[in-house]
């Protein structure tokens, strides 16, 4: 038994299932939760109030293939972004009930940004 045969018999599967893994892009465990939903509105609703929506939207589109960045990001931040202060200031934009772990839970789903688009643009055309 090769060192190869030893791996894939642990853990039930191949080298090149779990690049595949590693490397998908969805599945489904990418489904937005309804407290996730609830913040992308509030945080769609703040954007829509402050008259950023039209600058919003083609800055989300064209960073949509960064949001496993800037969620990863975030996490790195925790410590800056839990301060006091911080977290006043950024409540203030998502809503009193966003929390940094349910802001980095929900932006690391790819589908997160198209959602948060799609409530952008309804509130766009309710306006």
């Amino acid at each position: 038994m090769t060192a190869g045969d030893e791996n894939t018999a642990k853990s039930g599967m191949t080298f090149r299932e779990k690049l595949g893994h590693a490397f998908a892009i969805g599945g489904e465990n990418d489904k937005l939760l309804d407290d996730e939903v609830e913040l992308l509105r509030d945080i769609a609703g703040n954007i829509q109030k402050r008259g950023l929506t039209a600058a919003a939207i083609p800055f989300l589109l064209f960073n949509r293939p960064l949001n496993m960045v800037g969620a990863n990001t975030l996490q790195m931040g925790e410590f800056f972004l839990t301060l006091k202060p911080v977290e006043a200031f950024l409540m203030r934009f998502m809503g009193p009930k966003a929390t940094h772990e349910r802001l980095v839970r929900t932006i690391e789903k790819r589908c997160s940004i198209e959602k948060l688009i799609e409530f952008l643009e309804a509130h766009e055309n309710q306006g």
